[in-house]
């Protein structure tokens, strides 16, 4: 078992990130192989197999590690799902896909569906949890919860990727004001629905 906490380990996991990451502006993700990565970072690749089980598990983790670096501390701290937050929320997803295509040669349908997957779900996480703080809902509740998550992560997620390629990139005040009461007038109708 590899010690995560080890200067050692934690350096070799930075070399594997970062050969990954420039053979995925030149190569793109299909074309690369584990020797590639290996060879970039100079290690064998019994090494990268140390660390990592393949080069879907490392793409998981350099998407999700970079994701959680965007979260505002506004978005960590919510006690409610507010128009803030949810602004916070499109512009946080909007800046991680327009990085993500930009360091990314996305020749490959196989690592945009993954990384699609992974933010949405991610999404999903963190509004699921800015709804459960500080309720203890019965479980049917915790269900709803659940799914007005999925659909809230999946109406943002799909909208700032569509933003990136028909809208006015740059204008991401407009993309705010399209979203967010689309998304708050949804949570609104929903709330009155349960009730």
């Amino acid at each position: 078992m590899v010690n995560q906490e080890d200067p050692r380990v934690l350096r070799t996991r930075q070399l594997i990130r970062e050969a990954f990451r420039e053979l995925l502006q030149i190569k793109g993700f299909d074309a690369i192989t584990i020797k590639d990565i290996a060879q970039r970072a100079t290690l064998n690749r019994a090494t990268f197999y140390t660390h990592y089980v393949d080069k879907y598990a490392l793409l998981e983790e350099i998407t999700e590690e970079a994701f959680h670096k965007m979260i505002p501390e506004q978005v960590e701290n919510a006690q409610e799902f507010t128009a803030e937050v949810c602004a916070e929320l499109i512009l946080m997803t909007h800046r991680y896909i327009v990085d993500f295509y930009r360091i990314c040669r996305v020749d490959s349908k196989s690592i945009a569906t993954l990384v699609n997957e992974k933010i949405k779900s991610m999404l999903q996480q963190i509004i699921e949890s800015i709804f459960s703080k500080g309720n203890n809902h019965p479980i049917v509740e915790r269900q709803h919860t659940k799914i007005i998550s999925a659909m809230t992560g999946s109406a943002i997620y799909a909208a700032a990727y569509e933003w990136l390629t028909v809208g006015e990139i740059d204008r991401t005040d407009l993309l705010v004001d399209i979203v967010r009461p689309y998304v708050m007038n949804g949570l609104g109708l929903s709330q009155s629905l349960r009730e």
